[in-house]
């Protein structure tokens, strides 16, 4: 565009479009690479919709109808700010685009503005929005069941050790700010290989979905469950030791009650409480060792160890 408008002798329409191209290459490679960059995101979307503002003022009395330039934001808007946000950017352009149109027909400047082309100006604006309205939409929903799909255990639906690393984190955070004791339960079905060696995996896969549906009804919302890995569960609970110890013997009773589709069955589960300075990976590893002491000490049993 502007290489034509520099053959046509339209200096100034040259520059601008000169302007506006590099301008948008650079801020959206800027904005690819923002993690290495203290440049904020908020700046990088305002300098966007600045230009967009430059462009319309400047190319709108000089070729309206070839401002291809304009169609390149909405897309941008979409990306870097979101649905909403770059909704309310989008609809903000178009508006501005509307009313440098007015402006510039009721002041009646030397350079006018042709009704058919500010109409394709603003149709390809509206058109190229809608497509990016969607694209991101679209984007956006598709990038959620990935992150979901890659932190959920598809047979149980509980999270997987990935997704429970994710969430415990902040929890962990939260708790520690507000001073709240945090344990740890470490939950493993006895001789879970046996019903796989007997009664197949298949046996074995409802086992587990029917053992993480237990789990979630005794447990709160604020808890978190996870699917460590195999037979084994990992739970995250605000509790003390002494609450801890209460809701694991609670568990273990109602695994051990519980009428199974496939027979009666029962847990080892090992307790240990988060301490000052610890990282939660070691809390594990001690509800580990308790639990495989209750697995020695004759199964369907709960085990603390402290440190």
């Amino acid at each position: 565009m502007a290489t034509i408008d520099l053959l046509n002798g339209n200096h100034l329409g040259a520059a601008a479009s000169a302007l506006i191209s590099v301008s948008i290459l650079v801020v959206m490679f800027i904005a690819h690479t923002r993690a290495s960059h203290a440049l904020p995101l908020h700046f990088v979307i305002w300098l966007l919709l600045c230009m967009y503002l430059f462009g319309t003022v400047t190319h709108m009395p000089l070729h309206p109808e070839k401002a291809v330039w304009s169609t390149v934001f909405p897309f941008a808007f979409f990306y870097l700010a979101g649905l909403q946000t770059g909704l309310w950017l989008s609809v903000f352009s178009l508006a501005s685009t509307i009313v440098a149109y007015l402006m510039y027909s009721w002041f009646g400047t030397s350079l006018q503005v042709t009704f058919y082309g500010f109409t394709q100006t603003v149709g390809a604006f509206i058109l190229c929005s809608i497509f990016a309205y969607l694209y991101e939409k679209v984007r956006t929903q598709q990038e959620q069941l990935l992150k979901q799909s890659a932190q959920c255990d598809p047979l149980t639906g509980l999270l997987n050790r990935r997704g429970f690393e994710t969430v415990s984190d902040s929890a962990l955070q939260q708790a520690m700010c507000a001073q709240h004791p945090v344990a740890v339960l470490l939950i493993d079905l006895d001789s879970f290989k046996q019903i796989n060696d007997t009664q197949g995996h298949d046996a074995g896969d409802l086992l587990l979905k029917e053992v993480s549906a237990l789990l979630r009804s005794l447990t709160r919302s604020v808890d978190i469950i996870s699917r460590w890995g195999g037979e084994e569960f990992v739970l995250l609970l605000h509790a003390d030791l002494e609450g801890a110890k209460q809701l694991g013997e609670k568990i273990r009773s109602a695994i051990a009650t519980h009428q199974f589709t496939n027979g009666a069955r029962t847990a080892s589960i090992g307790i240990a409480i988060h301490e000052q300075q610890e990282q939660l990976e070691e809390t594990i590893k001690r509800a580990d060792i308790a639990m495989y002491r209750a697995k020695k000490s004759g199964k369907n049993r709960v085990e603390i160890l402290t440190r």
